[in-house]
């Protein structure tokens, strides 16, 4: 795994955008899993701009939403659907049929499962994964001890999940499910890129970098991927050795 450290967020989120366009650029036509959240949203801001001086276009691509809270969808402040929205694929000016995201008031969860991994598997599987790190070390929804599952799957949402959700909505949410993409499907991809910033993450870093894959640490189940690079800023980074 390489890992690149940066002074501040701005930084990091410049060279993280840089990585993702090139792949673009290289990669055209396949299909990418962003994450929604705080982490990722200077990168997309970066990109935006990265599009707007044409030096790599956003719509020659296809998008599969990662995870969403169980009972929300697009309407909701703060669903991953929104956030993708509202933050990246409009401002981007992503083409709707360039874009598969997931309905958390779906009626049927097995059929939305199927919905999105018939999108993986028209488009040859995910080619990029880009993805955060939660402060429990989960990637999506994919929790402590849920191993490396490829497809899609449900999932009853960690302790530590459900207490820092607040900060993502406007009013208290009732959550106790997600709908993500299986670990082991995103390390399938031919890419991955993960992000963590601020000192709140430095303990999960030292514990996904330092040790042996652990299920207690689901981002730790993909260093071992034969592309993959760990951006952090500086705060993210004072626990490891770089």
């Amino acid at each position: 795994m390489k890992i690149q450290v940066l002074p501040t967020i701005p930084e990091v989120a410049a060279l993280v955008a840089e990585d993702i366009a090139e792949f673009i650029n290289a990669n055209p036509k396949k299909l990418l899993c962003f994450a929604a959240g705080d982490t990722t949203l200077p990168v997309f801001d970066a990109l935006i701009r990265l599009q707007k001086e044409n030096k790599v276009n956003l719509s020659n691509t296809y998008y599969i939403g990662l995870d969403e809270w169980v009972g929300l969808d697009r309407k909701t402040t703060g669903s991953c659907a929104q956030v993708m929205f509202d933050e990246f694929y409009e401002p981007a000016n992503i083409p709707q049929e360039n874009i598969c995201v997931w309905d958390g008031l779906c009626v049927d969860l097995d059929a939305e499962k199927r919905r999105m991994e018939d999108w993986i598997s028209k488009h040859s599987g995910i080619a990029l994964s880009f993805l955060g790190i939660g402060m429990n070390g989960h990637v999506g929804f994919n929790e402590p001890y849920i191993g490396l599952p490829e497809g899609t799957l449900i999932v009853p949402l960690d302790e530590t999940t459900k207490k820092v959700s607040g900060k993502y909505f406007d009013k208290i949410q009732d959550i106790e499910l997600g709908i993500t993409i299986g670990a082991g499907e995103l390390k399938k991809a031919k890419k991955i890129i993960l992000l963590a910033t601020g000192s709140g993450k430095a303990e999960i870093i030292k514990k996904t970098v330092t040790g042996k894959p652990d299920e207690s640490v689901p981002a730790s189940l993909l260093i071992d991927h034969h592309d993959i690079t760990l951006y952090l800023d500086k705060a993210a980074a004072t626990l490891i050795n770089v």
